[in-house]
């Protein structure tokens, strides 16, 4: 068993973004983190070419746009970006959103 508690996360800014990372010493392909949306942040255009990644909606509302498709994340929604999909996503809600973020190698 491994237990790495969420006080002992570390935590950094990344442009409007706050990321915990909460990736488990012993994990060397997934990782795991907390992204805080605040109210009007931002995550530019971007595609990971080389990970999947999979957004779970803990709080608030995250507008994403993957493929040129929207999508709104609550809590509760899974979203998958495939390797290689170009997304972005916003808040533009009424409070602080809460994403879980799970990264994996495209294989």
């Amino acid at each position: 068993m491994e237990l790495k508690p969420y006080a002992d996360a570390t935590s950094f800014p990344f442009g409007h973004l706050v990321i915990r990372d909460m990736t488990p010493d012993s994990f060397e392909r997934l990782s795991l983190a907390e992204v805080e949306v605040p109210i009007g942040a931002e995550n530019p255009p971007y595609a990971e070419a080389e990970k999947e990644k999979v957004y779970v909606g803990i709080s608030g509302e995250i507008e994403f746009v993957v493929g040129g498709e929207s999508a709104r994340v609550t809590q509760g929604d899974v979203l998958v970006v495939r390797a290689g999909e170009h997304y972005s996503f916003h808040n533009g809600g009424y409070e602080m959103g809460r994403l879980l973020l799970l990264q994996v190698p495209s294989d």
